[in-house]
């Protein structure tokens, strides 16, 4: 059979990236997604969630720079295939095993370390398999798998949590992945027709290190405020009045927002000489309106407009800012794509544990202010150096 023509393979390649990273993301979304029936059948608070989540990230930001490393010696294919493997591990295990908080806490850092791989590795497969002209769109439509699991686990509270229970969302997953995992194997990007060549020691340029670690603090800051919704949106909504099922309605329809935004925001800087990191600064900065909204705001208009607010721009700046990343160390894109991928994850871990604490102790009001005022930072600081980007 002839291969597909470039317009195709390029489709292909972008799917693929989309299925892992949504598998690789999955455990945490539906964690949050159905933290309110988790957390009454194994009998913990917001601080535990908040907790658990925080392994998640911080499993997946001490494997995010070595499966940088990883991805560029065995390529993309491999290094999916692995990751897809342990998401697989992490969701069969929440389904039949978690019957207390640290056994879930453990499948959620099995979980992180899938996410710690496949991010970097899709980031590589997308930089080595899509034409230039099309990669500002390629990670738009990478980035979106976020969105897209937050709308699979809002579907997954009226559809799956609310009727026949909470560990058959996690089981449906892990089958689900399992079929990606035997796809991935057999045919992704990096199979024996396109595989991605073995290549030596890489190693990012000392020169450009230091605005790397600058964007990565950047990306920590960021990731604070955006981890903290995605893990305590629903919570918060309900502790508001709402019931659980709206909640997770207005999770999903946020999500799709997300997912339009990011697409737009990819293809858009395809299309144009568009300063991407600056791009991302000012969604961080504008995402923080919906995080006070959420706090102070009161009656439906209000939460549907902080929702949207939050989602929409406080979640569609990691594609802008992956895209400039990449651009900038095309040599080395996995690896450098880790290390502010790591600063990502670090602030996946800082957000949610502090919000949670905060949230236990004080309600959610100021728990939603501290990470607004930490996204602000972030988007400030991506802002300055995308001016000399």
């Amino acid at each position: 059979m002839s291969a597909p023509p470039g317009r195709m393979r390029s489709s292909l390649l972008m799917g693929a990236a989309v299925a892992c990273t949504v598998v690789g993301v999955l455990p945490n979304f539906l964690v949050s997604g159905l933290a309110l029936l988790v957390r009454a059948d194994l009998a913990f608070d917001e601080a535990g969630l908040g907790l658990v989540i925080g392994v998640f990230y911080g499993a997946s930001a001490l494997t995010a720079i070595p499966g940088g490393r990883i991805a560029e010696r065995l390529g993309a294919r491999w290094t999916l295939a692995l990751g897809v493997a342990l998401a697989v591990t992490a969701l069969g295990a929440v389904a039949g095993l978690a019957r207390s908080l640290p056994v879930l806490a453990a499948c959620l850092a099995v979980g992180g370390m899938s996410n710690g791989l496949i991010q970097p590795a899709a980031n590589l497969a997308l930089a080595r398999g899509i034409p230039a002209h099309r990669l500002g769109f390629a990670f738009g439509v990478k980035q979106s798998a976020v969105p897209t699991a937050t709308l699979l686990a809002g579907a997954a509270v009226p559809v799956v949590g609310l009727t026949i229970g909470w560990r058959w969302a996690f089981a449906g997953a892990a089958l689900v992945a399992v079929t990606l995992l035997v796809v991935v194997a057999v045919s992704a990007p990096g199979g024996r027709a396109s595989r991605l060549p073995r290549q030596p020691r890489v190693r990012i340029d000392p020169a450009l290190f230091p605005s790397l670690l600058r964007v990565a603090a950047a990306s920590c800051c960021g990731t604070v405020a955006a981890n903290s919704l995605g893990a305590f949106y629903v919570e918060s909504t309900v502790a508001s009045g709402r019931s659980l099922a709206t909640a997770g309605l207005l999770l999903s329809c946020a999500s799709v927002a997300g997912i339009v935004t990011r697409l737009v925001g990819g293809w858009l800087a395809g299309r144009r000489s568009t300063r991407s990191l600056r791009a991302a600064g000012l969604m961080m900065a504008t995402g923080t309106l919906g995080l006070v909204l959420l706090a102070f705001g009161s009656g439906t208009a209000a939460l549907v407009v902080a929702t949207l607010v939050a989602f929409v721009a406080g979640w569609g700046w990691p594609g802008l800012l992956q895209l400039g990343i990449v651009q900038a160390h095309m040599r080395t894109p996995a690896a450098a794509s880790g290390v502010v991928h790591s600063g990502a994850l670090t602030g996946g871990l800082v957000g949610p544990v502090v919000f949670g604490l905060v949230a236990a102790e004080h309600g959610f009001t100021p728990a939603w202010l501290m990470v607004a005022a930490v996204g602000l930072l972030g988007g400030c600081l991506l802002l300055r150096e995308g001016r000399t980007a």
